[in-house]
């Protein structure tokens, strides 16, 4: 009797159902790593979602165990976002005839001009001298001039004019929140692996 090309690759192919072991997926251990450290942070999620989409952390990720390439893809956002902000506040601020929302803008533009210009590099050479003391005092400052900036604009009677800035202003200050906890797991086990 003679066995057709196809039967030989039916049963080829039933077989292998049967006796290759199924593959697990699993996640990739950067991944696993992110999500353990994300967990740590005060916004998991912006976390998460941060660290994923920035090919940039592997780049610096030098084995499974060092985290210091998170803390600077935290600070390359917040140092990327900030030149933004700033410029938007520059441009209410020609726009407006509000004296209130002027004085707010003004001192957002300040907050912003030290976050960009002194803060996040200062941060950024912390991370270079592995001094994370620095990064967590650096960041904290930055995070709470983001927020002081959203509540003195919030208090304004032109508020609406800046709910974008307010998110904005928020999503600096919760970077800035992440970037401290993760520079925060380097001063608890006084070294640049996670624990």
């Amino acid at each position: 009797m003679k066995i057709s090309s196809f039967s030989i690759i039916i049963l080829l192919t039933i077989s292998s159902i049967f006796f290759i072991p199924p593959i697990q997926c699993h996640q990739p251990p950067k991944l696993d790593l992110i999500k353990a450290i994300c967990r740590k942070t005060p916004h998991y999620h912006l976390c998460v979602i941060t660290l994923k989409s920035n090919l940039y952390a592997v780049k610096y990720i030098a084995s499974n165990t060092d985290i210091s390439g998170f803390v600077r893809v935290t600070l390359k956002v917040v140092a990327t976002r900030a030149p933004v902000i700033l410029h938007q506040l520059q441009t209410v601020q020609v726009q407006t005839k509000d004296i209130q929302l002027k004085a707010a803008l003004d001192n957002c533009i300040a907050s912003y001009t030290k976050i960009s210009k002194e803060l996040v590099p200062q941060a950024q050479k912390c991370v270079d001298k592995s001094d994370y003391n620095g990064v967590k005092q650096s960041a904290t400052t930055a995070g709470n001039l983001a927020d002081t900036c959203g509540k003195k604009c919030n208090g304004t009677t032109s508020s609406a004019v800046l709910s974008q800035l307010g998110d904005s202003n928020q999503y600096v200050k919760n970077m800035c929140a992440i970037t401290v906890s993760i520079a925060n797991q380097f001063s608890q086990s006084n070294r640049q692996t996670l624990t």
